[in-house]
């Protein structure tokens, strides 16, 4: 996208979008490149009418287009004495959400109506710096989920009550990009509240990122819960086991799985070729690496698809924690 300053002194940087989001009384600007608003608006459906179906208030409706495509519109004045089966007034509409999942855009619609301003303009900026530097759009339903979460962190934060984060090792070495983000987040939060977000907030903002970018169809998840059972199964008659499904090491274990296969359908494996390293892992957990190159034989035999031997390696040290705790 490209950014363009505006009333020079009043932004800070280029991230700053300025399509005007107004929430109640309170207009926050958010700088943006005025044609991409423009497109954002209409979202490609130039010459078609959308229809209210439900005013959320002054500045958020419910909207139903020509193709009876349910949206979520944001803009000052939108619902202003308007009422259900009314056009909308395209003109005022500055922001433009086309979720697929009824349940999430509805769910959006009443956060856009309960945030204040000022913190959807930090999910906002954040999410906007998130698709600059990953090179990419993330799923709509972001503006729901980091929104709300970092609402939420906020306020636990202000009343001292801190989250750690048990998976803050694995995020930090399976989603460097992201984990990056969610760092950039928490110094722009501090930047814009002074709210000193812990270390364990930037790998919970990186999960929410990288669900975002993996935008999973019903089928993919269904892969995944098959691979993950068989895997579960692979490691139990290897090792002459019952997993404990409730522990820490179990949980981190599929958590890993479940990136794993997202790397492994989306074609971006880890793929480091540290030799001196794998050889370790090779030497020193040779029953687990034993255990998850069968996991890999199950996938190439079932999917077609191979895992490299950087995914093999860590796919090996979950597994040495799952199954030997101590």
């Amino acid at each position: 996208m490209l950014l363009k300053k505006a009333r020079p002194g009043f932004y800070e940087n280029d991230m700053e979008f300025l399509y005007a989001c107004y929430f109640g009384k309170t207009q926050v600007f958010l700088l943006a490149d005025l044609k991409q608003i423009e497109q954002t608006a209409s979202g490609g459906r130039h010459g078609d009418m959308m229809i209210i179906k439900k005013v959320m208030n002054n500045n958020v409706v419910f909207v139903e287009d020509d193709r009876q495509q349910e949206l979520v519109l944001v803009g000052k004045g939108l619902g202003f004495k308007m009422k259900p089966g009314k056009p909308v007034d395209e003109s005022k509409v500055e922001k433009t959400f086309s979720m697929h999942n009824r349940v999430e855009r509805s769910r959006l619609a009443e956060l856009l109506t309960q945030v204040t301003p000022e913190n959807f303009q930090l999910a906002d900026m954040i999410i906007q710096y998130a698709q600059t530097v990953l090179g990419g759009k993330l799923n709509e339903v972001i503006y729901l989920t980091l929104t709300d979460h970092i609402v939420f962190a906020m306020e636990r934060v202000k009343k001292g009550e801190v989250f750690s984060n048990p998976l803050l090792w694995e995020i930090k070495h399976f989603y460097p990009q992201e984990f990056g983000v969610g760092k950039y987040a928490n110094d722009y939060i501090f930047e814009k509240t002074g709210i000193e977000m812990p270390e364990a907030e930037a790998g919970f903002i990186a999960l929410h990122i990288a669900e975002a970018r993996s935008d999973s169809s019903i089928a993919h998840v269904e892969t995944t819960a098959e691979i993950l059972k068989s895997a579960m199964k692979i490691i139990s008659l290897s090792y002459q086991i019952v997993l404990d499904e409730e522990s820490l090491d179990y949980g981190r274990f599929v958590v890993h799985m479940k990136f794993c296969i997202s790397r492994l359908f989306s074609n971006q494996m880890l793929c480091q070729d540290d030799e001196m390293f794998i050889k370790m892992i090779q030497t020193q957990y040779a029953d687990a690496y034993a255990c998850a190159e069968k996991i890999g034989e199950f996938i190439s035999d079932n999917y077609g698809l191979n895992l490299t031997e950087d995914e093999l390696i860590y796919l090996t040290v979950h597994i040495k924690r799952i199954t030997d705790p101590n």
